[in-house]
């Protein structure tokens, strides 16, 4: 696309990678899965207000199946407790819809 270079994840199948093991889903959504640009992984954000953006309440979504090394502690300071656990993988959009709308319905009526 006009010289930039676009990805997805590596592999003959990203669904692993995404948590999604159910085979209807992953027909539905192999086929919307689309090329990102390379660099929002490698261009720095540049922030002009950095107090401003540090004032925006925050709340942290982890996915337990995927949470890796990120510190729990951390998360919870940095959005004021506000740390949703769901155990599923990277795609809980699409293998938890109904947790997903739930959350986004308590956190939108704050």
């Amino acid at each position: 696309m006009d010289g930039m270079e676009l990805v997805l994840y590596p592999g003959e199948d990203p669904m692993n990678f995404y948590g999604v093991k159910d085979p209807e889903l992953i027909a539905w959504m192999k086929p919307k899965l689309t090329p990102h640009p390379w660099k929002c992984f490698e261009q720095k954000l540049v922030l002009t207000n950095e107090a401003a953006m540090r004032k925006i309440p925050q709340t942290h979504i982890v996915c337990s199946a995927h949470m890796g090394g990120r510190n729990r502690a951390e998360l919870e300071a940095s959005s004021e407790g506000r740390v949703w656990e769901i155990d599923t993988a990277h795609d809980l959009m699409v293998t938890e819809p109904e947790a997903v709308a739930e959350m986004l319905l308590r956190l939108a009526s704050r």
